[in-house]
């Protein structure tokens, strides 16, 4: 076998090795579907959620981050409905995590219905993050910054 024989069947090898390995790390971002929610006796809908990958302002300098927005349809109901949520968040190579409430807000929307929007953005630091929200029982957004 010559020697350009041998250095193309090594490259077809190592490219075929790493393609097959696939990406070391989770996703820049991840989705809840939608849920049926009922914050209070007269409002009702339903809320999805999304976490991404951001960059966090401290100080002077951007810190790895993670933006939470939930959305909230209240569907078919007058006036406005709020669904408090809690956000909640661990680094799992750091331990770190915390904790806040965001609010969102629906109101009538002439084209939409009842829509409302609510996010933050997690000084989370590098490494896999795992997101819970009280709107989402028994379920999480995992994302990597």
């Amino acid at each position: 076998m010559t020697a350009q024989r041998v250095l193309g069947v090594l490259a077809g090898l190592l490219i075929g090795a790493s393609a097959a390995a696939g990406p070391a790390h989770a996703d820049s971002y991840a989705k809840l579907d939608n849920v049926a929610v009922q914050p209070s006796p007269t409002c009702g809908g339903g809320a999805s959620a999304e976490a991404q990958v951001a960059p966090v302002q401290i100080g002077d300098r951007a810190e790895d981050g993670v933006r939470v927005a939930v959305s909230y349809d209240a569907g078919v109901y007058d006036g406005s409905c709020a669904l408090p949520v809690t956000v909640t968040w661990k680094n799992l190579a750091t331990g770190a995590g915390g904790s806040e409430q965001i609010t969102a807000v629906s109101k009538k929307d002439g084209h939409y219905g009842f829509v409302g929007y609510a996010s933050t953005t997690l000084a989370t630091g590098a490494g896999p993050v795992v997101v819970t929200l009280s709107s989402h029982p028994g379920q999480e957004l995992r994302v990597n910054p």
